[in-house]
Protein backbone atom coordinates (compact mmCIF):
# COMPACT_ATOMS: atom_id res chain seq x y z
CA UNK A 1 0.00 0.00 0.00
CA UNK A 2 2.77 2.38 0.92
CA UNK A 3 4.51 1.59 -2.38
CA UNK A 4 1.36 2.47 -4.30
CA UNK A 5 1.04 5.76 -2.41
CA UNK A 6 4.70 6.56 -3.12
CA UNK A 7 4.25 5.78 -6.81
CA UNK A 8 1.12 7.92 -7.01
CA UNK A 9 2.93 10.75 -5.23
CA UNK A 10 5.80 10.52 -7.71
CA UNK A 11 3.36 10.51 -10.64
CA UNK A 12 1.50 13.52 -9.22
CA UNK A 13 4.76 15.40 -8.66
CA UNK A 14 5.92 14.53 -12.20
CA UNK A 15 2.59 15.61 -13.70
CA UNK A 16 2.63 18.80 -11.62
CA UNK A 17 6.16 19.55 -12.81
CA UNK A 18 5.20 18.89 -16.43
CA UNK A 19 2.09 21.06 -16.08
CA UNK A 20 4.09 23.87 -14.48
CA UNK A 21 6.74 23.58 -17.22
CA UNK A 22 4.05 23.68 -19.92
CA UNK A 23 2.45 26.74 -18.32
CA UNK A 24 5.86 28.45 -18.16
CA UNK A 25 6.50 27.47 -21.77
CA UNK A 26 3.13 28.81 -22.92
CA UNK A 27 3.71 32.06 -21.05
CA UNK A 28 7.15 32.30 -22.65
CA UNK A 29 5.67 31.71 -26.11
CA UNK A 30 2.91 34.27 -25.42
CA UNK A 31 5.48 36.85 -24.29
CA UNK A 32 7.61 36.27 -27.41
CA UNK A 33 4.58 36.60 -29.68
CA UNK A 34 3.59 39.89 -28.05
CA UNK A 35 7.11 41.22 -28.51
CA UNK A 36 7.26 40.08 -32.13
CA UNK A 37 3.88 41.68 -32.83
CA UNK A 38 5.08 45.05 -31.54
CA UNK A 39 8.55 44.99 -33.10
CA UNK A 40 9.81 45.12 -36.68
CA UNK A 41 12.05 42.07 -36.51
CA UNK A 42 12.77 38.82 -38.31
CA UNK A 43 13.18 36.85 -35.06
CA UNK A 44 11.29 33.61 -34.55
CA UNK A 45 9.71 31.98 -31.51
CA UNK A 46 11.93 29.74 -29.37
CA UNK A 47 11.05 27.30 -26.59
CA UNK A 48 12.81 24.97 -24.15
CA UNK A 49 12.02 21.91 -26.25
CA UNK A 50 8.37 21.38 -25.35
CA UNK A 51 5.60 21.99 -27.92
CA UNK A 52 8.16 21.58 -30.70
CA UNK A 53 5.51 20.87 -33.35
CA UNK A 54 3.52 23.92 -32.27
CA UNK A 55 6.62 26.14 -32.39
CA UNK A 56 7.45 24.96 -35.90
CA UNK A 57 3.95 25.80 -37.13
CA UNK A 58 3.98 29.20 -35.41
CA UNK A 59 7.31 30.07 -37.00
CA UNK A 60 6.08 29.00 -40.42
CA UNK A 61 3.05 31.27 -39.98
CA UNK A 62 5.36 34.13 -38.95
CA UNK A 63 7.49 33.62 -42.07
CA UNK A 64 4.40 33.57 -44.30
CA UNK A 65 3.04 36.69 -42.61
CA UNK A 66 6.32 38.57 -43.07
CA UNK A 67 6.59 37.46 -46.69
CA UNK A 68 3.02 38.62 -47.33
CA UNK A 69 3.74 41.93 -45.61
CA UNK A 70 6.84 42.55 -47.73
CA UNK A 71 4.84 41.76 -50.87
CA UNK A 72 2.04 44.04 -49.66
CA UNK A 73 4.47 46.92 -49.11
CA UNK A 74 5.93 46.43 -52.58
CA UNK A 75 2.47 46.33 -54.17
CA UNK A 76 1.41 49.38 -52.19
CA UNK A 77 4.50 51.25 -53.39
CA UNK A 78 3.78 50.16 -56.97
CA UNK A 79 0.18 51.38 -56.68
CA UNK A 80 1.31 54.74 -55.31
CA UNK A 81 3.81 55.06 -58.17
CA UNK A 82 1.12 54.01 -60.64
CA UNK A 83 -1.27 56.67 -59.36
CA UNK A 84 1.49 59.27 -59.62
CA UNK A 85 2.22 58.27 -63.22
CA UNK A 86 -1.46 58.20 -64.16
CA UNK A 87 -1.97 61.65 -62.67
CA UNK A 88 1.07 62.98 -64.54
CA UNK A 89 0.07 61.42 -67.84
CA UNK A 90 -3.55 62.62 -67.66
CA UNK A 91 -2.65 66.10 -66.43
CA UNK A 92 -0.15 66.82 -69.22
CA UNK A 93 -2.52 66.83 -72.25
CA UNK A 94 -5.40 68.24 -70.17
CA UNK A 95 -3.34 71.20 -68.91
CA UNK A 96 -2.10 71.88 -72.44
CA UNK A 97 -5.63 71.75 -73.86
CA UNK A 98 -6.94 74.12 -71.19
CA UNK A 99 -4.13 76.55 -71.98
CA UNK A 100 -5.00 76.64 -75.67
CA UNK A 101 -8.71 77.00 -74.89
CA UNK A 102 -7.77 80.15 -73.00
CA UNK A 103 -6.03 81.44 -76.13
CA UNK A 104 -9.04 80.57 -78.31
CA UNK A 105 -11.30 82.64 -76.06
CA UNK A 106 -9.07 85.69 -76.55
CA UNK A 107 -11.04 88.01 -78.89
CA UNK A 108 -7.81 89.59 -80.15
CA UNK A 109 -6.38 86.26 -81.40
CA UNK A 110 -5.85 86.11 -85.17
CA UNK A 111 -8.10 83.65 -87.01
CA UNK A 112 -5.11 81.67 -88.26
CA UNK A 113 -3.84 81.25 -84.70
CA UNK A 114 -7.34 80.34 -83.51
CA UNK A 115 -7.59 77.53 -86.07
CA UNK A 116 -4.12 76.27 -85.15
CA UNK A 117 -5.02 76.33 -81.43
CA UNK A 118 -8.25 74.40 -82.05
CA UNK A 119 -6.25 71.77 -83.93
CA UNK A 120 -3.81 71.45 -81.02
CA UNK A 121 -6.67 71.15 -78.51
CA UNK A 122 -8.15 68.36 -80.62
CA UNK A 123 -4.83 66.50 -80.63
CA UNK A 124 -4.44 66.91 -76.86
CA UNK A 125 -7.97 65.61 -76.22
CA UNK A 126 -7.38 62.68 -78.56
CA UNK A 127 -4.24 61.94 -76.57
CA UNK A 128 -6.23 62.09 -73.34
CA UNK A 129 -8.79 59.67 -74.76
CA UNK A 130 -6.00 57.30 -75.81
CA UNK A 131 -4.56 57.31 -72.29
CA UNK A 132 -7.91 56.70 -70.63
CA UNK A 133 -8.70 53.85 -73.01
CA UNK A 134 -5.31 52.27 -72.32
CA UNK A 135 -5.86 52.45 -68.56
CA UNK A 136 -9.28 50.81 -68.85
CA UNK A 137 -7.94 48.18 -71.23
CA UNK A 138 -5.13 47.21 -68.90
CA UNK A 139 -7.52 47.10 -65.95
CA UNK A 140 -9.76 44.74 -67.92
CA UNK A 141 -6.81 42.50 -68.75
CA UNK A 142 -5.78 42.19 -65.12
CA UNK A 143 -9.30 41.55 -63.83
CA UNK A 144 -10.22 38.89 -66.42
CA UNK A 145 -7.11 36.76 -66.00
CA UNK A 146 -8.21 34.11 -68.50
CA UNK A 147 -7.94 33.30 -72.20
CA UNK A 148 -10.80 32.11 -74.38
CA UNK A 149 -11.19 31.19 -78.03
CA UNK A 150 -7.80 29.56 -78.61
CA UNK A 151 -7.12 27.70 -81.84
CA UNK A 152 -4.29 26.32 -83.93
CA UNK A 153 -2.64 28.93 -86.16
CA UNK A 154 0.54 29.78 -88.06
CA UNK A 155 2.39 32.32 -85.90
CA UNK A 156 4.43 33.45 -88.94
CA UNK A 157 1.22 34.46 -90.70
CA UNK A 158 0.02 36.49 -87.71
CA UNK A 159 3.41 38.20 -87.45
CA UNK A 160 3.47 39.07 -91.16
CA UNK A 161 -0.01 40.57 -90.89
CA UNK A 162 1.15 42.84 -88.06
CA UNK A 163 4.24 43.86 -90.03
CA UNK A 164 2.11 44.81 -93.05
CA UNK A 165 -0.04 47.05 -90.83
CA UNK A 166 3.06 49.10 -89.92
CA UNK A 167 4.73 49.07 -93.34
CA UNK A 168 3.67 52.63 -94.26
CA UNK A 169 4.61 54.04 -90.84
CA UNK A 170 8.13 52.65 -91.07
CA UNK A 171 8.54 53.65 -94.72
CA UNK A 172 7.50 57.23 -93.92
CA UNK A 173 10.42 57.41 -91.48
CA UNK A 174 12.89 55.87 -93.90
CA UNK A 175 12.96 52.62 -91.91
CA UNK A 176 12.10 49.02 -92.65
CA UNK A 177 11.12 45.80 -90.91
CA UNK A 178 13.08 42.66 -91.73
CA UNK A 179 11.95 39.14 -90.77
CA UNK A 180 14.52 36.34 -90.58
CA UNK A 181 13.01 32.87 -90.09
CA UNK A 182 14.14 29.26 -90.23
CA UNK A 183 10.68 27.92 -91.09
CA UNK A 184 7.87 29.16 -93.33
CA UNK A 185 5.14 27.86 -91.06
CA UNK A 186 5.21 27.42 -87.27
CA UNK A 187 2.03 26.16 -85.64
CA UNK A 188 0.94 27.27 -82.17
CA UNK A 189 -2.28 27.08 -80.16
CA UNK A 190 -3.14 30.65 -79.24
CA UNK A 191 -5.68 33.47 -79.32
CA UNK A 192 -5.29 35.35 -82.59
CA UNK A 193 -6.40 38.76 -81.31
CA UNK A 194 -4.14 38.63 -78.27
CA UNK A 195 -1.19 37.42 -80.35
CA UNK A 196 -1.77 40.19 -82.87
CA UNK A 197 -1.88 42.76 -80.07
CA UNK A 198 1.45 41.50 -78.68
CA UNK A 199 3.13 41.92 -82.08
CA UNK A 200 1.47 45.30 -82.68
CA UNK A 201 2.69 46.63 -79.32
CA UNK A 202 6.27 45.45 -79.89
CA UNK A 203 6.43 46.82 -83.44
CA UNK A 204 4.82 50.11 -82.37
CA UNK A 205 7.22 50.40 -79.40
CA UNK A 206 10.19 50.00 -81.76
CA UNK A 207 8.67 52.58 -84.13
CA UNK A 208 8.28 55.19 -81.37
CA UNK A 209 11.55 54.71 -79.54
CA UNK A 210 13.97 52.97 -81.88
CA UNK A 211 15.75 53.82 -85.09
CA UNK A 212 17.09 51.99 -88.12
CA UNK A 213 15.83 48.59 -89.20
CA UNK A 214 13.59 46.57 -86.91
CA UNK A 215 14.88 43.01 -87.20
CA UNK A 216 12.61 40.15 -86.18
CA UNK A 217 14.41 36.80 -85.89
CA UNK A 218 12.10 33.79 -85.68
CA UNK A 219 13.63 30.46 -84.67
CA UNK A 220 11.73 27.21 -84.31
CA UNK A 221 13.03 24.71 -81.76
CA UNK A 222 11.34 23.14 -78.77
CA UNK A 223 9.58 26.52 -78.60
CA UNK A 224 9.22 29.21 -81.21
CA UNK A 225 11.40 32.18 -80.24
CA UNK A 226 10.85 35.65 -81.71
CA UNK A 227 13.44 38.38 -81.14
CA UNK A 228 12.54 42.00 -81.97
CA UNK A 229 15.68 44.17 -82.06
CA UNK A 230 16.59 47.67 -83.22
CA UNK A 231 19.04 50.46 -82.46
CA UNK A 232 18.18 52.62 -79.46
CA UNK A 233 20.01 55.80 -78.54
CA UNK A 234 18.30 56.16 -75.15
CA UNK A 235 20.66 55.05 -72.37
CA UNK A 236 18.25 55.24 -69.44
CA UNK A 237 16.76 51.76 -69.88
CA UNK A 238 16.13 49.39 -66.98
CA UNK A 239 15.37 45.99 -68.52
CA UNK A 240 14.22 44.70 -65.12
CA UNK A 241 11.42 47.27 -65.08
CA UNK A 242 10.70 47.72 -68.77
CA UNK A 243 7.53 45.58 -68.57
CA UNK A 244 6.19 47.17 -65.36
CA UNK A 245 2.84 48.92 -65.58
CA UNK A 246 3.28 52.62 -66.39
CA UNK A 247 7.08 52.38 -66.39
CA UNK A 248 8.39 55.05 -68.76
CA UNK A 249 11.62 56.94 -69.16
CA UNK A 250 11.61 60.69 -69.60
CA UNK A 251 12.24 60.34 -73.32
CA UNK A 252 9.29 57.97 -73.77
CA UNK A 253 6.97 60.43 -72.05
CA UNK A 254 7.93 63.18 -74.51
CA UNK A 255 7.19 60.79 -77.35
CA UNK A 256 3.67 60.10 -76.16
CA UNK A 257 4.05 56.74 -74.53
CA UNK A 258 1.45 55.52 -72.01
CA UNK A 259 3.89 53.09 -70.41
CA UNK A 260 1.33 50.31 -70.98
CA UNK A 261 2.34 48.88 -74.37
CA UNK A 262 5.01 46.51 -73.08
CA UNK A 263 3.07 45.78 -69.88
CA UNK A 264 0.12 44.61 -72.00
CA UNK A 265 2.47 42.59 -74.21
CA UNK A 266 3.89 40.86 -71.14
CA UNK A 267 0.46 40.18 -69.63
CA UNK A 268 -0.86 38.71 -72.88
CA UNK A 269 2.30 36.65 -73.43
CA UNK A 270 2.06 35.13 -69.96
CA UNK A 271 -1.66 34.45 -70.34
CA UNK A 272 -0.94 32.61 -73.60
CA UNK A 273 1.64 30.40 -71.84
CA UNK A 274 4.71 32.18 -73.24
CA UNK A 275 7.73 34.01 -71.85
CA UNK A 276 9.01 37.52 -72.54
CA UNK A 277 12.25 39.30 -71.64
CA UNK A 278 14.33 42.31 -72.69
CA UNK A 279 18.02 42.89 -73.47
CA UNK A 280 19.99 46.10 -73.97
CA UNK A 281 23.73 46.29 -74.68
CA UNK A 282 23.97 50.07 -74.84
CA UNK A 283 23.08 50.26 -78.53
CA UNK A 284 20.73 47.46 -79.52
CA UNK A 285 17.49 46.95 -77.61
CA UNK A 286 15.79 43.58 -78.01
CA UNK A 287 12.62 41.97 -76.76
CA UNK A 288 12.48 38.18 -76.86
CA UNK A 289 9.25 36.21 -76.65
CA UNK A 290 8.70 32.48 -76.87
CA UNK A 291 5.67 30.19 -77.14
CA UNK A 292 5.24 26.42 -77.13
CA UNK A 293 4.83 25.25 -80.70
CA UNK A 294 3.03 22.22 -82.09
CA UNK A 295 5.52 19.53 -83.07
Amino acid sequence: MIAIIVIMAIVIIALSWMLAARIRNERNITRQLKELRNEDTNSLVHSDGMSRGLIIEINELLKDKRSSYVEFKKKNHDIEQMITNISHDLRTPLTSAMGYIGLINNPDLAEEERIRSISIVEKRLNRLEELINSFFEFSGIISSGNVSDTSEMNIIGVLEESVVNYFDDYTARGREIRINQNASSIKVVSNRNMLMRIFDNLINNALKHGSGTLTIDVVKGEDVVLKFSNYLSEQNIDTDKIFDEFYTTDISRTKGNTGLGLAIAKQFTNMLGGNISAEFDGETFAIIISFPCIK
